[in-house]
């Protein structure tokens, strides 16, 4: 007499019979919410954790984290250049090694040029900005603001930065032989970044090959259009905003300049940031009708880059809410200081391309469902 194997309950078995999925006996004592809420937070703390852990490996191996993800950012923009030299005759070595000596002489030439003046200058910068913060206080001391309190929150703020600047400085040799790292590392992923995508994916079953590229393709254009976007936003803001500062005669406006360009990098806080600098020099140099007119500068240019010139470059292929970079931000800047606040936001804009993939395929497999007799 033969023994029937028990029954197996399977998707597609399950829904050809109309039956449901077996229930433990005390899942009735659980109400529904309460089980599917749950499980929903496990698997969200499981996420998280794993993020956590993540973010702690990547913090303890900083010094060689950080330059292969620089290294990443600069090589989409170098991509494109080296690309064009191949198709021009080059062989992929050397258009990769032309594209990043281009890259280290435009870097070595703005360093030399801008860089030491605007570090000489640096402390007479946050000494003007305190003292414009100074005046502002004074001005709404009326309405119960205390120059005192301000003053002590700003010398809080630089002791704590010279604090962390002698760490600093004991690292410059380490950052020495990081930044040799990050011209060799950005040669190899311009030269062989697609040949190394493609033997990640052979790591994987051939089944999977299809969505890892295309992710991949996504991921890749999402960031080289974030990078690309804000480089040449940063450009127009420090042209623009630096123009104004020269016009008016605000002194310190080659140290201005440059914080207008890196802030940049830093959406929202960043731009932020650097506006009110310049507003406060401006106010304490040139009095309150200099102020003004770099206030009016500042807003046109913000305004420019926030409906024309960053819709131009970077278009609706990035949808980052203002909530979502706020928060990428401040999460980087906690796990990681200014350099997990200076990738938070290309790691956001890639995230988002992996989740707007991962929704058209499942809104797909849906469609092709209800299509499917």
């Amino acid at each position: 007499m033969a023994i029937e194997s028990p029954p197996r309950f399977t998707r597609g078995s399950a829904e050809q019979r109309g039956a449901t999925a077996p229930r433990w006996s005390g899942d009735d004592a659980v109400p529904r919410g309460l089980a599917v809420a749950s499980a929903v937070m496990l698997r969200l703390l499981i996420v998280v954790g794993g993020l956590a852990l993540f973010a702690m490996a990547a913090q303890r191996l900083l010094l060689v984290v950080l330059p292969f993800l620089i290294a990443l950012l600069i090589s989409t923009l170098l991509s494109p250049l080296a690309r064009r030299l191949e198709r021009s005759g080059l062989r992929p070595a050397a258009a990769a090694a032309a594209a990043v000596i281009v890259a280290v002489l435009v870097f070595a030439g703005l360093w030399a040029l801008i860089i030491p003046a605007a570090v000489s200058q640096g402390d007479e910068l946050a000494a003007r900005v305190q003292e414009g913060l100074g005046e502002v206080a004074d001005a709404f001391a009326p309405l119960g603001v205390d120059s005192r309190d301000l003053d002590r929150a700003v010398d809080q703020a630089v002791g704590a930065a010279r604090h962390e600047a002698l760490p600093a400085a004991m690292l410059a040799a380490q950052w020495a032989g990081a930044i040799v790292l990050i011209v060799v590392l950005t040669f190899f992923l311009v030269k062989d970044g697609r040949r190394i995508w493609c033997w990640l994916v052979d790591l994987f079953h051939s089944d999977r090959h299809p969505a890892l590229y295309e992710l991949g393709d996504r991921a890749w254009a999402a960031l080289s259009t974030y990078v690309r976007g804000v480089f040449l936003v940063a450009t127009i803001d420090a042209v623009f905003i630096g123009a104004g500062l020269l016009i008016v005669g605000v002194p310190m406006a080659l140290p201005l300049i440059v914080l207008t360009f890196i802030a940049a990098f830093f959406p929202i806080i960043g731009a932020t940031v650097a506006g009110v600098a310049a507003v406060l020099v401006a106010l304490v140099s040139n009095g309150l009708l200099a102020a003004c007119v770099i206030l009016a500068v500042i807003l046109l240019v913000q305004q420019l880059e926030g409906n024309v010139f960053y819709p131009i470059v970077v278009g609706r292929r990035l949808r980052l809410h203002p909530v979502a970079i706020l928060l990428a931000l401040t999460a980087g800047g906690v796990l990681a200081g200014v350099a997990g606040a200076f990738l938070a936001v290309p790691a956001l804009s890639v995230g988002s391309a992996v989740l707007d993939y991962a929704r058209e395929r499942r809104e797909a497999n849906e469609h092709a469902a209800v299509l499917s007799p």
